[in-house]
């Protein structure tokens, strides 16, 4: 039998065998630790918009909804005027179909909203005697109040007060500054 000359080819074949059988374990033995040490290092993923955003809180939820509806913030809630020319035709109580339109959607979404207290503020300017102007913006903002009703917010939750000239917005010694001052205000307090 010929014992293989470890110079010949065959020799230095089984030679390379047994060198490459080593391989994956020493490939092991080097990768693990490698491994371990890189998943030890490893930070969790940034949050992706989907993950980051959280469901808008009640309060958030209302307050895009007033502004939507135009309503103002303001130190002690949440205005919105509605200008008698607008609303109202002169020296009248009577609600316009485009008011009425308006108040009703105001009304829905507010309902929708849950609010749990409106209050409305008729207001007048100074022109004619003073019983009479606060009659007219009680008489005003109660018309409000049934629109609301009717837009089907609790009337339980609504308070209606007829303030007529005394809280002016504009100065009335002008035409200008009398119209600014012939409103109806919705105010939604929020906690």
């Amino acid at each position: 039998m010929i014992q293989p000359n470890p110079s010949s080819f065959l020799g230095r074949a089984r030679r390379s065998v047994a060198r490459i059988a080593t391989w994956p374990k020493i490939a092991m033995w080097i990768a693990t630790p490698l491994m371990l040490l890189m998943l030890g290092c490893a930070s969790a993923p940034a949050p992706t918009a989907a993950t980051a955003t959280t469901a808008p809180t009640r309060a958030a939820r209302i307050t895009t909804a007033l502004n939507t509806l135009g309503f103002e913030k303001q130190s002690d809630g949440w205005y919105l005027t509605l200008p008698a020319p607008l609303v109202f035709a002169f020296d009248s109580d009577t609600v316009s179909d485009t008011g009425r339109s308006d108040v009703l959607r105001v009304a829905r979404e507010l309902r929708a909203l849950d609010v749990e207290r409106v209050f409305v503020y008729g207001h007048t300017d100074n022109v004619g005697a003073a019983q009479y102007n606060q009659t007219l913006s009680q008489r005003r903002a109660d018309a409000i109040v049934r629109v609301l009703v009717e837009g089907e917010f609790p009337a339980q939750r609504i308070t209606a007060k007829g303030l007529g000239a005394s809280v002016s917005l504009a100065p009335n010694t002008t035409e200008d500054g009398r119209a600014k001052n012939r409103r109806v205000v919705i105010v939604v307090q929020i906690d």
